[in-house]
Order: structure tokens, then sequence, then C-alpha cells
């Protein structure tokens, strides 16, 4: 079993993600994120394999679609991140568990910030069973300027007006500072440091 630290790292520098709820939709949270993955695989930032998720397409952004992770043929996926309506992502853990996967970034919201907390611990019931660290739900997830891993949500340009493409929601540039928030028992707490 890896240690934590090994699992945490896999947030930020995993070698295989699968993005659960990729759609061929470019303003979904689901387009935007896989397309980040594969903008910067292509950059040579991210060196990882994407695997995008979908069982309503066989392609999106020129990749190979799966209609389930669990039908992904790479022995390994360490992480993933669900971009899923509330009520799918059990289903989604259960696969997760199933393939292995050590890190969850969930994107999805509907959960206690909704009044929704018995779906939110059926959530955390599934991966403390599996041992799956998760990030969220209804977070913006994990950037990593270094690695290549960007789970915004937000496109990073929009075309406007006479089709000219502008930065939108611009990505911080690499450097020696570091910004975590965590949330505990709904109070927020934030952590600043190299």
């Amino acid at each position: 079993m890896p240690s934590i630290r090994e699992q945490m790292e896999t947030f930020f520098n995993p070698k295989s993600i699968a993005v659960v709820g990729a759609s061929r939709e470019p303003t979904k949270p689901g387009h935007v994120i896989l397309r980040n993955f594969l903008e910067n695989r292509k950059r040579g930032v991210f060196k990882g394999q994407v695997f995008p998720v979908n069982p309503s397409a066989t392609e999106i952004l020129g990749a190979r679609c799966y209609d389930s992770m669990v039908k992904i043929p790479s022995d390994v996926v360490e992480a993933i991140v669900v971009a899923v309506k509330a009520e799918l992502v059990p289903n989604v853990l259960e696969d997760a568990a199933r393939k292995g996967v050590m890190v969850a970034t969930i994107i999805s919201s509907g959960f206690s910030e909704v009044g929704n907390v018995k779906l939110e611990n059926e959530v955390k019931r599934i991966a403390k069973r599996a041992a799956i660290r998760v990030i969220g739900p209804n977070g913006v997830g994990v950037y990593d300027a270094y690695t290549g891993v960007d789970t915004i949500f937000l496109p990073e340009t929009k075309t406007v007006k006479g089709g000219i493409e502008v930065v939108a929601t611009p990505r911080p540039m690499a450097g020696n500072i570091s910004f975590v928030e965590l949330e505990l028992f709904g109070n927020s707490y934030w952590y600043r440091g190299p």
C-alpha cells in the first residue's frame, strides 16, 4: 500500500488520470478539465496518460473515450477527476476502487453544501473503505504549474466579439508560493508557503 506522502504526491503528479464526466460541450467542466490536461500534455508539461470517461462518447478532443473507468485498458489509473452529477459520484468511486485509484478530485457539487449530507457521507464511506484520498466535493481542485495538473474548470481563454481570443482565467505562473485551502467542519483555513 502506498504511503500517505505517495498518495498526496499523486494529486500533483499522477502517471495516469481519468476525467470522469469528460464532455464534448465546451462550456461543461468535464470538457474544460480534459482540454487542460490534453493541452498541457501537448506542451510537454503534463507527462501522464489521460483517459476521458463518458458513456455517450467514443472520442472527445481527439482522445479515445471510455464508457466506464473499469474499461480503461491500463492496469493503473492513479488519479481521477470527477465532474458528474452528485448522485453518480458513489458509483464512480466504486469503479475507482475496483481500478485501484489512489486519489480523486471531486469537482461535482450537490453534497453537504446544499444539505445532502447523506450522499456526502456515502462518498466518504466508499473512499475510506477503498483507501482513496479525496479533494472535494464541490471544489476547484488542483493546479500545479510544474507538472501540468489543472483541474480548474473555468476556461483559461474565451472568444469575444469579433472572434478574438482573450485570457479569461489566467493560471498562476510557476514560482515558490503555494496556497492550500482546507475546510474543516465548515471553517476555511489557508496555508501559504513554499
